[in-house]
């Protein structure tokens, strides 16, 4: 007997007929729906021909046989032909229609048959999962014409067998129908809530928490003004010479590896990665959640990301340099854009912070005088004098060194 594992990969593989490299997540979770219910229906099949030969249903028990031989043949040639799935299914829900149709009429209408066309049900269903509304609501419109035939086919026709107890065996068709239905249903639901947890994952992946709940609930422009906020950009020191020496994979991998511990500091300390160009990392404190603490977050994920950089090795044992720049004040935060939009800041605090990156020296954090008086309790700077500013006038800047350790040492550098 087949092993729990075995039977797992059989049905998989089962479930894999048809599929396509092109094939979209909908139609993927669709296709997989049908086969279950095919499968389930095409074992419910299988006792109810052996019991229309056994009662002496002769010709019903062929018709049946035979409904349910040629879909298996079918789904043998989507699994050669995946491209034809979709004119293979039509084809196959009308051999699956044409069975009941023919009993219903061998055995004298709707009621004497046992509600035998409540199997076209199933069929609108498959078909609106399988392939797309428009084939459901046709084959649904199918099921409708056939059951107006099973009520006036007597009117046309005399039965050829007279069913015993069609009501026991209407009951066990409804059951039927509905245990199918539910089935598949259920299996669908589980589908589109894995997908949709995917896709939720995907967009918290690439937005703030609070800003995915609103896109989803308000789509369309976002844009919020933050009085008090932090901004911190990094690049890698002479990348350009370096990604020239580098194959693509090497320079991919590379970053990967270095940004990929950003993003576990920047999660550890709240932080809110806006997001990557290149070799540059920009980092918020503040946005979308207000925090008092702002430029002490950020000063802490500096410290950390100089601190890595100046222990770690890269790819062929490569070691790297890192400007960092922080500023500090107000900025306007949100998304602008219907596609492919990414939650991104705006203002002059944003300018001075990448301003001073690129005007920062390596291996060192440079700070605008907004974050500097925000943590110069808390952290040891070094002034570095007047720099030159693109866009602005000459600035005082200052070096982060690291965190004060004293409290008391505030007070003996900085005497009131």
């Amino acid at each position: 007997m087949p092993r729990p594992a075995t039977w797992k990969g059989l049905l998989d593989g089962l479930m894999s007929i048809g599929e396509t490299p092109s094939e979209s997540d909908s139609r993927r979770s669709g296709r997989r729906v049908f086969l279950l219910a095919f499968v389930l229906a095409s074992l419910f099949t299988i006792p109810g021909v052996i019991q229309r030969f056994g009662a002496g249903y002769t010709w019903v028990g062929v018709v049946d046989l035979v409904t349910l031989v040629i879909p298996v043949v079918l789904v043998a040639v989507i699994a050669i032909y995946p491209r034809s799935y979709v004119p293979v299914l039509h084809l196959m829900f009308a051999v699956i229609l044409v069975g009941p149709v023919l009993d219903t009429a061998m055995f004298g209408g709707l009621l004497p048959s046992g509600l035998l066309v409540i199997f076209g049900l199933d069929v609108a269903l498959a078909a609106l999962l399988a392939i797309d509304l428009r084939a459901g609501l046709i084959w649904f419109g199918v099921f409708v014409l056939t059951v107006v035939y099973a009520v006036v086919v007597p009117n046309w026709i005399d039965p050829m067998y007279m069913l015993d107890g069609p009501t026991g065996n209407a009951a066990f068709n409804l059951i039927t129908t509905g245990i199918v239905t539910m089935a598949v249903m259920i299996y669908f639901v589980r589908q589109r809530d894995r997908f949709q947890q995917r896709s939720d994952d995907l967009l918290h992946a690439i937005l703030p928490d609070e800003i995915a709940a609103q896109l989803k609930e308000q789509p369309g422009t976002i844009a919020d003004d933050v009085a008090s906020a932090s901004v911190l950009f990094a690049d890698v020191v002479d990348f350009t010479p370096m990604s020239a020496s580098l194959s693509p994979a090497e320079l991919v991998g590379m970053l990967d590896q270095l940004f990929s511990v950003f993003d576990d500091f920047v999660t550890e300390l709240g932080l809110e990665k806006i997001k990557t160009v290149g070799d540059a990392y920009m980092v918020a404190a503040g946005v979308p959640r207000a925090r008092p603490d702002h430029a002490d977050a950020i000063a802490q994920l500096a410290l950390r990301i100089r601190g890595h950089v100046a222990t770690a090795t890269f790819g062929d044992g490569r070691r790297l340099q890192m400007r960092i720049g922080i500023a500090s004040g107000p900025v306007t935060a949100g998304i602008i854009g219907t596609q492919k939009f990414a939650y991104d800041l705006w203002g002059d605090t944003v300018n001075t912070a990448s301003r001073m990156e690129s005007a920062g020296l390596p291996g060192e954090i440079q700070l605008a005088p907004s974050t500097y008086e925000l943590i110069r309790d808390r952290y040891r700077c070094r002034p570095r004098g007047p720099i030159s500013v693109k866009g602005k006038d000459e600035m005082i800047t200052f070096l982060l060194l690291e965190r004060r350790e004293d409290p008391l040492e505030e007070a003996r550098d900085h005497p009131r």
